[in-house]
């Protein structure tokens, strides 16, 4: 997403908050503290932490897993109203957030690993409902495929989809081509991680500024959560750790294939945006203009048709099977782009919401 779009958008979210600021304490700023400072920091192994975000009290506990490159942070007007209603726990992927770098290939075989480790070190106990966003969608799979006994329900956000690489190649061989175009900001962070820690890069240089700015952060309307990623994005280790993240995303994909997932009939929920196509060629629109495959109107117009194929018969497919998974799954349709969680963060807490009654 844009950055000015993101300003927009958590611009009306704030509108709503401060709407009812005179009845309402304590203040935003108060409210979004947990996400500007570490919180639960838990050592996952040596040297290594992995953050957690918790708020509220009360069973089952929601376990929420951002979407590739969020962090707790992303999910605060979903997180803050559910906190009301049972204790929900977000936390931060290594490199991310307030979470420590780690050296290791970073797919969904080591997250999860993290994650488990993490609950289990701040003796955060099931039932869980498990939700997830884009990517996050794989680490809840794989997390309830291995605790089936512990987790109760679950709540996908647009997630992304098993074996999204083959998937691409089979129905839009034009888009997938562009994956490594598309992911420019893995080469940007390996860039930018060799020059800071050879001391090519100066602080207080635009191009500093470039290396270490936090995506989807608007700077002026939270200048010390901006300021606070920009130093620790300034070490290398975090950089090269997010450009894992990004760059084993099919690897992950891959990894989360599993012919014998089942889930009985645990409430299951998952969200689909419907602005999902125009988004992804919002994404391909924005690509340098000499990039293969965008080049003629023919190209153009062969791309808009692959991408629609991909949307309808790969991702709106995927998440149909998504909620196959359980005789009490279903699939809604949100009137939003990919990122629900800061579009339309109400229809999530009321999914959430939704499962919590089910499972009561």
């Amino acid at each position: 997403m844009n950055t000015r779009k993101t300003q927009r958008l958590v611009a009306i979210l704030l509108s709503g908050f401060t709407a009812t600021s005179a009845t309402a304490v304590p203040s935003l700023e108060d409210k979004l503290t947990p996400y500007l400072t570490p919180q639960r920091v838990v050592q996952v192994e040596k040297g290594r932490t992995i953050n957690l975000v918790c708020l509220g009290k009360g069973s089952p506990t929601v376990i929420i897993t951002p979407g590739l490159g969020h962090w707790a942070w992303w999910w605060w007007s979903v997180q803050l109203p559910l906190s009301e209603r049972t204790r929900v726990c977000a936390w931060d992927r290594a490199g991310w957030g307030f979470s420590s770098p780690s050296p290791e290939p970073q797919d969904t075989l080591h997250t999860t690993a993290d994650l488990e480790r993490a609950l289990k070190k701040a003796d955060i106990e099931g039932p869980y409902v498990m939700v997830g966003h884009s990517l996050g969608a794989f680490e809840s799979l794989r997390f309830t495929d291995r605790h089936r006994q512990s987790v109760v329900g679950m709540v996908l956000v647009d997630p992304d989809i098993p074996d999204r690489g083959a998937v691409e190649q089979r129905l839009a061989p034009q888009l997938a081509a562009m994956g490594q175009a598309l992911q420019s900001g893995t080469k940007q962070r390996e860039d930018c991680a060799a020059k800071l820690r050879s001391g090519a890069i100066q602080r207080g240089t635009p191009e500093f500024q470039r290396c270490t700015v936090a995506p989807g952060v608007p700077t002026n309307l939270f200048p010390l959560q901006q300021a606070t990623m920009t130093r620790l994005n300034a070490d290398p280790a975090r950089l090269l750790t997010q450009a894992s993240t990004e760059k084993e995303r099919h690897a992950s994909a891959h990894e989360v294939i599993n012919p014998q997932r089942r889930y009985g009939d645990m409430p299951l929920i998952v969200l689909t945006a419907a602005n999902a196509e125009s988004a992804l060629l919002s994404s391909v629109s924005a690509l340098p203009p000499d990039t293969p495959g965008t080049n003629t109107p023919e190209e153009r117009a062969q791309l808009r048709e692959q991408v629609a194929r991909f949307i309808r018969e790969g991702w709106a497919a995927g998440h149909d099977a998504y909620a196959a998974l359980s005789t009490r799954g279903r699939r809604q349709i949100v009137d939003s782009g990919h990122n629900i969680i800061v579009e339309k963060p109400a229809v999530v807490v009321s999914a959430i919401g939704e499962v919590l009654d089910e499972v009561r």
